[in-house]
């Protein structure tokens, strides 16, 4: 593509396949490290894929194209089409196998998303290898589709393209629509999409495309037979499923877990309303200009929502986790974000995978340290970075320490004073780190 543009000076630049040589060699070797990593976690199973992603698989393959017809997963129609897709492909593995294979090809997507965002921002390869094998070996990543065989990363891979597209000064909106008609989760960017239509002064018809998205990729199940209602009422199905604030979110709401369900619900949409439409026009309002600034309240708004509103499940910070890396690849001071939001993830996560939950109160307190830097961020403006070596070091040793006494106390809950102890040093250490990588 250079070469179409100026072909004189491809020549000229004699360094450039120096410069790209480590970057693609890394970029190889972990792009394999990640096959292998997926290829051993194929058979891992728990719950969700015994009751729910096998049968539903199994669904697909034995009625074809026939089963558009029925509501055979509580799912939107994209992930039924997947489904098919995957089925056609029955001959060469397990159904289990072939249902986390939809998820690592989008994984695969967002990771190369996020190097793109990293590219057009720095044009520097070796951020860009980074960002691109960070994303794609995440352990949250892999905790989500290498072993559960969860789907966030589809409406996570549509999400990073709307803001990879507002990076690059384009209407991002349509990606947009398409991951919120893949899952509800999408709406998590929707105070940065708000924001930029109004920074941008797109027009609010744009804001059609969000149900016409969702009506154009339900048009094969209709013709196939299945009845609007059930159509249209997937979100209203999947929102009374459950009945608790929080599902293992390390969010606001494991402070606040005595409160009413239906107080809680409430309390929790107003505040989300509330801080996204605050978030929306700070974005519209805001002289900050460039790549990182658009990647940073991209990523306060993928924070902001599912740390606020109740009954989220521990998987649904997947998308600032990723659009973290991004934004760390892109200004270092913000590689502690990153780092915590991995280590919140997989806090999380293994309070279902092992029901460890003692470690989603540590998770709540240090996202909630996110959150508020952040915020502070976004008011302050752009700072400078130092690298706090010391703090760095009591993070990790405080970390180890928690999650090895977590593994070893078990599932369940176990409050003692080495508990205590061990969260409230890795909670300190969080805090200190964060202000420390902030000059």
């Amino acid at each position: 593509m250079g070469a179409l543009r100026n072909p004189y000076r491809v020549n000229a630049d004699r360094s450039l396949p120096e410069r790209w040589r480590i970057p693609i060699v890394l970029m190889l070797a972990c792009g394999f490290a990640g096959l292998a990593l997926r290829y051993l976690a194929r058979e891992h199973t728990n719950s969700d894929a015994v009751q729910f992603l096998i049968p539903w698989y199994t669904f697909a393959r034995d009625h074809g194209v026939g089963a558009l017809a029925e509501p055979f997963t509580n799912y939107t129609p994209f992930y039924s089409y997947l489904l098919l897709i995957a089925a056609s492909f029955d001959w060469l593995g397990q159904p289990l196998s072939l249902v986390k294979a939809i998820s690592a090809i989008f994984e695969l997507g967002c990771a190369i998303v996020a190097a793109q965002m990293v590219w057009r921002a720095t044009r520097v390869p070796l951020r860009v290898s980074l960002a691109f094998c960070s994303v794609w070996l995440a352990p949250t990543v892999l905790f989500n589709g290498a072993m559960w065989g969860q789907a966030d990363s589809i409406w996570t891979f549509f999400a990073l393209l709307s803001v990879a597209m507002f990076m690059r000064n384009r209407n991002g909106v349509l990606p947009f629509a398409i991951g919120c008609s893949v899952k509800a989760q999408g709406v998590f960017l929707g105070p940065f999409v708000l924001g930029m239509i109004l920074r941008r002064k797109i027009h609010l018809a744009w804001l059609a495309a969000i149900p016409g998205a969702y009506a154009i990729l339900a048009i094969p199940v209709l013709v196939a037979g299945r009845s609007l209602v059930s159509v249209l009422g997937v979100y209203l199905g999947q929102a009374s499923t459950f009945h608790h604030l929080t599902m293992n979110a390390a969010n606001f709401w494991v402070f606040a877990g005595g409160t009413p369900y239906t107080v809680g619900v409430a309390i929790g949409l107003v505040l989300a309303a509330a801080s996204g439409l605050a978030l929306s026009i700070f974005i519209a309002q805001s002289k900050r200009t460039g790549p990182e600034f658009i990647l940073l309240v991209a990523c306060a708004s993928l924070i902001l929502m599912p740390y606020l509103l109740p009954k989220m499940h521990e998987r649904y910070f997947y998308a600032f986790e990723l659009a973290s890396i991004a934004l760390a690849c892109l200004n270092l001071r913000y590689l502690p974000f990153a780092v915590i939001a991995q280590v919140d993830g997989v806090l999380s996560y293994l309070a279902f995978e092992s029901e460890i939950v003692m470690g989603l109160l540590p998770a709540a307190l240090c996202n909630s340290f996110l959150v508020f830097y952040l915020v502070l961020d976004l008011r302050q403006g752009e700072r400078g970075f130092r690298l706090p070596g010391l703090a760095w070091l009591g993070f990790i040793a405080s970390m180890a320490g928690l999650f090895s006494y977590l593994l070893f106390a078990g599932a369940g809950l176990n409050i003692s004073l080495a508990y205590i102890l061990a969260a409230g040093l890795a909670a300190l250490m969080t805090l200190l780190l964060i202000k420390e990588s902030r000059a």
